[in-house]
């Protein structure tokens, strides 16, 4: 194949991936934990989440679509004390009207620090500056891909990323910029069987719906938190405009052991002092 061949190859797949991609924006619309609380677990629930699979697609080399999950947001007023850790939580919603079948979601998240635009215009995959910084990052000559990238969207669940809020899919304005949302961690229901082999997966071993994990150590600010479907295979089989339920509840708590050390202190001090007596 010539060059002229491949230009015109790369340039449709861009126009039909951003085509495709151009209503994908980022949005914490009423899923803002607010600031944590110690002792307040703070649940959002009867969402719906795109597809069965965003979340395990996003583990994968060509990275993931952010439309085919949902953004949670929370702030720390304070750096996390050695005592204390945010808990999350995601299952499975039966009540929440969906389009996929019923009692089948399987949830897996992702933490990171940082947020995407909280304004308009918020930040979506297939903006100017979002190709931009993937074509910086992994060139532009993989025939495939955003921008000839080799990533079919902004989303590393495992790691590192950036996305920007370019309103043209062509041209980067003066006031557009980029967001960096950096890698806490993860948690995801099930094991390998659904959620597929990228190396450094850890699965909490039962495909029932629930998944829940802590996070200790964290700074003071922003965090965000993206959660989607951890079943892989699905999206060889299903439209992504499938839709599934789910909740999600994060809360600012002490860390198990030091509760149980304190009680189990408290509960000694009288049989000493009935000793000594």
């Amino acid at each position: 194949m010539n060059w002229i061949s491949k230009f015109i190859l790369v340039a449709c797949a861009v126009l039909v991936i951003a085509g495709t991609k151009a209503l994908a924006h980022i949005s914490y619309s009423n899923r803002n934990f607010g600031t944590l609380i110690i002792g307040a677990d703070i649940s959002n629930t009867n969402q719906v989440v795109s597809s069965g699979f965003g979340w395990a697609d996003a583990t994968d080399a060509d990275w993931g679509d952010s439309h085919l999950g949902r953004f949670f947001r929370f702030t720390l007023a304070n750096p996390l004390t050695a005592d204390q850790s945010v808990r999350i939580t995601a299952e499975r919603n039966l009540n929440t009207l969906v389009s996929g079948p019923n009692g089948t979601f399987l949830p897996g998240f992702s933490l990171f620090s940082g947020l995407a635009h909280t304004t308009s215009p918020l930040a979506h995959d297939s903006s100017a500056l979002s190709v931009q910084w993937l074509q910086q990052q992994f060139g532009s000559n993989n025939i495939i891909g955003l921008g000839g990238s080799g990533k079919e969207g902004s989303v590393n669940a495992l790691g590192d990323w950036s996305i920007g809020n370019s309103v043209s899919t062509s041209l980067i304005d003066v006031s557009d910029s980029l967001r960096n949302l950096t890698y806490i961690g993860h948690a995801v229901d099930g094991t390998s069987a659904n959620f597929g082999n990228a190396a450094g997966i850890v699965g909490d071993g039962t495909a029932d719906g629930f998944v829940t994990a802590t996070f200790s150590g964290l700074a003071a600010g922003d965090y965000s938190l993206f959660v989607g479907g951890a079943n892989y295979a699905l999206q060889t089989t299903e439209s992504t405009t499938t839709t599934y339920g789910a909740d999600v509840t994060v809360g600012l708590v002490p860390e198990p052991s030091t509760g149980s050390l304190l009680l189990g202190g408290a509960a000694l001090l009288p049989l000493l002092r009935r000793r000594k007596g």
